[in-house]
């Protein structure tokens, strides 16, 4: 059942709130959404591999080039969108984030030690 307008703008009210109050429990919530979203779609890209070499064997051995190419292109797509999806698998950061928290999540992008360490150097000189 859908939100009514007035509900959707309560819960938007209160994610503001929570996210100018408690950066890192937000950042730490918006994390362990991404981690189940990126399980599901790479569970499904294994999948699309899996079925996308079996597409590949059947068009060989039953002569059908056609087939085995569609597969083929399935497992070239599924693998590139799993990578694609590894890849970028931190949360994005939302529209109304203040500038720290933006450096924030980059800087937990990179999850390096080099860049926490000018992050940290770079809070020191704006305080």
């Amino acid at each position: 059942m859908p939100l009514s307008e007035h509900e959707q703008r309560l819960l938007d009210e209160i994610e503001q709130a929570l996210y100018q109050e408690d950066p890192k429990f937000a950042a730490s919530v918006r994390s362990a959404r991404t981690r189940s979203r990126t399980r599901r779609v790479v569970t499904g890209c294994i999948l699309g591999v899996l079925a996308g070499l079996a597409l590949v064997l059947v068009g060989l051995l039953v002569p059908i080039i056609a087939l085995a190419v569609i597969g083929f292109v399935l497992v070239v797509g599924s693998a590139g969108y799993a990578v694609q999806v590894l890849r970028g698998a931190t949360s994005p950061v939302p529209d109304n984030a203040s500038g720290a928290e933006r450096r924030t999540t980059t800087v937990a992008k990179h999850n390096g030690l080099r860049s926490r360490m000018e992050d940290r150097l770079r809070k020191r000189f704006e305080e």
